[in-house]
């Protein structure tokens, strides 16, 4: 579903240390409600009922707390909504976020105090536990951004469910973010914690998940593969650099070094996939995360959002069962190193091709035997879809593949290798086949450090890049898209699609 934002920009208020980092104070704060184990306390805990005085005393010892020149982010609790006066003073000289939940217009709120002023930002997209209780959608999404100051950072909050449109990622992206507060109230942590792994590659910036206490999931993310010189010096789940599973009650001090998130940046904008080596003459303790294009040049193409539009978006019929899919993932070893640089991605020409599609045959027939004994789908299908690596199969092997979409009436997602001709054809694409159809392609439109290697030091070759999205739509206007590996790190593209 597609939301009405009204953008709002203010002055952000939010200073670097004099160590380049934010000094965050996170907590996780019990809501007083028995929500352990029932999704349905939850409606009952946000419920618009006024705060007791002593959720108010609580809160405000909580408030109290906080110091000056900080940022604290806390979860979910009830004596916010008695505590407005409170943090609007406290405004004036630190940042304070909290879910304040549902007030008695309705509206899903989260209060940001900053910058002298007390923001109420009202929830963008409605969970079903918000419809249940007839919350009204807001339309405002504040953005915070510096203004000369280059000690202040750009940054901005969501409210939970928030988080699961790709239109508001769109925006923030726009601005470039330093720094993404999600605040949440819900039982799917583990959901969280995936949309952050991806958002501080996709985002390239800081991102701060809190829950309540009775649910936990707190966590604090970094665009960092490593932290420190030491040989186990490693950051665990992606950039996860704090993180409290299960339930529990805390106040934790992380600092985010947002000083060198603007180095890199400035680093992979001019020195490309190079920045993430140790090639470069900075000294740092920070191994980065690749991000996005966005911050990123590669080669051919600068810094920037990919060239994909609306309009390049190719919207192709299918009959694919959407309601009870059976669906095959094909994860094989590929045909060996050597065959992809000795033939420069061109496989089918390697000596072992034809042992490789031996074995694919093999894997194919063993497949349809599985398919045949489960019986027809409700689709009359034997399989619906069946999807293959990225440059994985070889073109020589198409036609066997669209032998065995008609047979079984499936649709077959291949990443396949290289056209025919000499460094300046080489493409990333894939092929989608369809039963007794023609077969389309798709060419990859962004650059990975992966892509199109001459050898194995490094070096790497030209490659042609995609200008086109395709999306398949069957008669009820369900759809597909198809994406190719470092596509799916853009939010521009997902967007489209």
């Amino acid at each position: 579903m597609s939301l009405k934002i009204d953008l709002n920009t203010e002055l952000s208020s939010l200073t670097l240390d004099d160590k380049g980092c934010i000094d965050l104070q996170l907590i996780q704060a019990p809501t007083g409600q028995p929500i352990v184990g029932t999704r349905l306390a939850l409606t009952q805990s946000q419920s618009p009922t006024p705060p007791s005085n002593d959720e108010i005393s609580k809160c405000r010892k909580l408030l109290i707390g906080t110091r000056p020149k900080s940022l604290t982010v806390m979860s979910f609790h009830p004596g916010l909504a008695g505590n407005e006066a409170d943090l609007a003073s406290l405004a004036a000289d630190r940042t304070i976020v909290g879910l304040r939940g549902i007030d008695s217009n309705l509206s899903n709120v989260t209060n940001i105090a900053t910058n002298g002023a007390l923001y109420s930002q009202s929830k963008l997209s409605l969970s079903s536990e918000d419809v249940a209780l007839n919350v009204k959608r807001g339309s405002r999404l504040n953005i915070f951004l510096p203004d000369g100051d280059t000690d202040n950072i750009a940054w901005a909050v969501l409210n939970c469910h928030d988080y699961t449109h790709v239109e508001l990622l769109k925006l923030l992206q726009k601005h470039s973010i330093e720094l993404l507060i999600v605040v949440t109230y819900n039982t799917a942590t583990r959901l969280f914690w995936e949309y952050a792994i991806s958002d501080i590659h996709r985002l390239f910036c800081f991102v701060v998940v809190v829950n309540v206490a009775e649910l936990g999931g707190s966590a604090v993310f970094a665009p960092f593969r490593r932290i420190g010189r030491e040989k186990n010096a490693q950051i665990g789940a992606g950039g996860q650099i704090f993180g409290a599973r299960g339930a529990g009650e805390f106040r934790v001090d992380v600092p985010m070094d947002i000083a060198e998130l603007r180095s890199l940046r400035t680093e992979f904008r001019d020195f490309g996939f190079k920045a993430k080596s140790t090639q470069l003459s900075r000294d740092s303790d920070y191994v980065p995360m690749v991000p996005s294009e966005h911050f990123m040049d590669t080669f051919d193409h600068s810094a920037g959002p990919p060239s994909v539009r609306s309009d390049d978006v190719i919207d192709l019929q299918t009959e694919w069962n959407f309601k009870h899919p059976r669906v095959a993932v094909a994860q094989l070893n590929h045909i060996g190193l050597d065959a992809y640089i000795s033939t420069k991605y061109r496989i089918r020409n390697h000596d072992s091709c034809d042992e490789f599609e031996h074995l694919l045959s093999e894997r194919l027939l063993e497949l349809e035997s599985r398919c045949r004994y489960l019986g027809e789908t409700s689709a009359h299908t034997l399989l619906d879809m069946l999807v293959f690596p990225e440059v994985f199969i070889p073109r020589s092997f198409i036609a066997t593949l669209q032998r065995f979409s008609n047979r079984l009436k499936t649709t077959i997602v291949a990443g396949i290798d290289y056209p025919d001709g000499d460094e300046d054809e080489n493409a990333n694409e894939c092929v989608i086949i369809r039963p007794n159809l023609v077969p389309e392609h798709y060419r990859k439109v962004t650059r990975s450090q992966y892509d199109a290697h001459r050898n194995a030091n490094g070096d790497l070759m030209p490659m042609l890049r995609g200008s086109k999205l395709v999306r398949f739509v069957n008669t009820a206007g369900r759809g597909f898209g198809v994406l190719i590996c470092y596509d799916y790190s853009h939010i521009d593209l997902l967007c489209e699609l």
